[in-house]
């Protein structure tokens, strides 16, 4: 009688709540910096430090992309290991103090000489983006080990999300002491930067400490079975969730990164932007246990193509004007709740969707692969944007024309109805084909009869 893998056992022990409390509070330090850098990061550089739009958005753009290449290689790097759930935990005790010491250089230190400003930016972005990079693999890869009943994918995605909505809400409080000139390099942006870099460090700790203490027994490598290319080619759920990640990244946040810019240079009021990123995070909030009760009744897709809706008809009501955007950003907000917890439950389905067609569980690959899309996305998104602020006339020493600012209102909500479309579309594609009807798999170990093999 064949018996389960330790790795399958592994696999299928249901974590405790405490524990899945633990490992997504994780997401709170990560979002803490990701949108700090995401929403502020492009606005400290063309106001402060003096460098152009369209320079700022390719800088932005080299750190996200390059981001998003060492993600793959991570991603194998981890998936031959022996002990992937141990090599986890080491890489975020390890990795997560190096993440903080850029990000609080780009905001604390004084701006370098002319010469050196574009340089001592890409430096620190690219720094910052490798560390982050290592950490962000690692910490995706681990939920994978710990989705080992059925709803646990669904659920564990949401607690994760939770968390990175509070953290968008700590975001937001703080978002005076990085737009407001009369704030600048005071010392509530010390403040706010150091809690920040130590909440990262904290909750990454705690995320390492809570995850699963088996181990796989050491093993002889054996000579792949399974090439990459076949697992991802017959993998249909995992194909088009690259398509929808790399559309959503490269539009959805255009929304929340312009914010900074519209209460600056449209509003004429930098708590505007603290306003609006508030209202963002608590509609995300509070919506989220609607979508997770709605992914329960309903498909996974399902659920995911109202969420689309959604963002599409909050970007809508946020182009009508003044009296419409907070109703228009707490729609939006409502929308991608849904949008960004879906799709890290879409990965778990798609990932055993690949070890039942090839006998192979890839974790890592397919959160790096995952992770690159969206970093693409977003790093193109970005060079987008600043080559948007820069057809509308941003300078950062003037306020925008009518002109301007009715481009840069336009930039804001026309890219997030674009990818929702493109979005529904690949939902819709999708059901169509059959591929995305099934909800969360009532198991997630193989049969003991199918062996795992490595891939290459």
């Amino acid at each position: 009688m064949a018996c389960s893998t330790p790795d399958n056992a592994a696999a299928a022990a249901p974590p405790a709540t405490a524990r899945m409390l633990g490992y997504a509070s994780g997401n709170f330090g990560k979002n803490l910096l990701a949108s700090t850098m995401d929403v502020f990061l492009m606005f400290t550089l063309t106001e402060y430090w003096g460098i152009s739009p369209l320079a700022a958005g390719l800088i932005v753009m080299l750190g996200l992309v390059w981001d998003g290449l060492c993600n793959p290689l991570l991603g194998r790097i981890l998936d031959r290991a022996t002990d992937r759930a141990g090599l986890y935990r080491r890489l975020l005790v390890l990795a997560a103090p190096v993440v903080t010491i850029p990000f609080t250089i780009v905001f604390l230190l004084p701006t370098p000489q002319p010469s050196f400003i574009i340089p001592w930016a890409i430096s620190l972005v690219l720094v910052f983006r490798t560390a982050y990079a290592t950490c962000d693999v690692a910490h995706n890869a681990l939920m994978m080990r710990m989705t080992g009943r059925q709803g646990a994918a669904t659920m564990l995605s949401a607690l994760r999300y939770m968390f990175s909505c509070l953290g968008a809400l700590a975001v937001a409080g703080s978002a005076p002491a990085f737009v407001d000139p009369a704030l600048a390099g005071g010392h509530r942006l010390i403040a706010t930067t150091a809690c920040a870099a130590l909440a990262y460090v904290a909750t990454l700790w705690l995320a390492a400490a809570s995850g699963p203490a088996a181990t796989e027994p050491p093993r002889i490598p054996a000579r792949p079975q399974t090439p990459l290319r076949v697992w991802i080619l017959r993998n249909r759920p995992f194909c088009a969730l690259l398509v929808f990640g790399f559309a959503q990244a490269l539009t959805l946040p255009v929304f929340a990164r312009s914010f900074a810019y519209i209460g600056k240079g449209v509003i004429h009021d930098p708590d505007w932007t603290a306003r609006a990123l508030t209202t963002l995070a608590l509609s995300q909030l509070v919506m989220l246990p609607v979508w997770v009760g709605a992914s329960r009744r309903a498909s996974q897709h399902g659920a995911l193509a109202a969420a689309l809706i959604l963002v599409a008809v909050g970007s809508a009501v946020f182009a009508t004007g003044p009296r419409g955007m907070m109703a228009g950003i707490a729609l939006f907000g409502a929308g991608n709740a849904g949008v960004q917890m879906m799709i890290w439950a879409l990965l778990a389905d798609a990932i055993d969707h690949g070890e039942r067609r090839t006998g192979v569980r890839l974790e890592a690959v397919p959160v790096a692969l995952l992770l690159l899309t969206l970093k693409l996305g977003g790093g193109i998104g970005g060079a987008l944007f600043g080559q948007g602020l820069a057809l509308a006339g941003w300078t950062g020493t003037a306020p925008l024309g009518e002109t301007g600012g009715g481009q840069l209102l336009a930039m804001a909500w026309a890219m997030p109805v674009a990818g929702a479309v493109i979005g529904i579309a690949v939902v819709v594609l999708q059901s169509h084909t059959g591929a995305g009807r099934s909800t969360v798999p009532a198991t997630r170990s193989l049969p003991s009869s199918v062996s795992r093999s490595s891939v290459g």
